[in-house]
């Protein structure tokens, strides 16, 4: 089962998403990024998924051009001062190691990962020893604002999986994970 297809399964990430407000200047729609306080053309801030905040609820839809967000098989023209957010790209060897993981042993991680306030999505950088040798050991470090965390993931691919996973927060607190496949 692909990646997107197993994060559809798992609950709603906290910080999934980049959230901001649209404006249309000088005929080029420009997204305000609420968090960093930045502003991007719309259209480099996403590869087509979009979705609006209208009537109190999220439209999931795919960026056309000039306002136009298409959805199913209607269209929705944008306003400027509209909310529009979405899903935060996955760090690539980040995204590779999570394809990478046995399906139980990626949800029993979220559930751990959720259980000690850190989301999918707060990811800052990730090695992935995965993509180059099956014995090893991957590091991944997470933010969520609040918390800095550092995982080590300690597996083994040779005709058996094994997974082990410690995290330790800059606090010195430290949690093992022991295998959860």
């Amino acid at each position: 089962m692909n990646l997107e297809k197993r994060l559809s399964y798992l609950p709603e990430q906290k910080r999934a998403y980049i959230c901001g407000e649209i404006e249309c200047v000088n005929d080029e729609w420009v997204f305000f990024d609420e968090e960093q306080e930045e502003a991007a053309l719309l259209e480099e801030m996403t590869t087509g998924d979009i979705e609006v905040f209208r009537n109190g609820q999220w439209l999931h839809g795919y960026w056309q051009k000039d306002g136009i967000v298409r959805l199913g098989g209607s269209m929705l023209f944008l306003h400027s001062g509209e909310i529009v957010r979405f899903r935060k790209p996955l760090p690539y060897a980040y995204r590779q190691w999570l394809e990478e993981l046995p399906e139980k042993t990626l949800f029993r991680f979220v559930e751990w990962l959720n259980s000690l306030g850190f989301s999918l999505y707060d990811c800052l950088y990730c090695y992935n020893g995965l993509l180059f040798k099956p014995v090893g050991v991957n590091f991944i470090i997470f933010d969520n604002t609040e918390l800095i965390a550092n995982v080590q993931h300690y597996y083994e691919r040779n005709g058996t999986y094994k997974d082990r996973f410690e995290l330790t927060l800059h606090t010195g607190n430290r949690f093992i994970c022991t295998q959860i496949s």
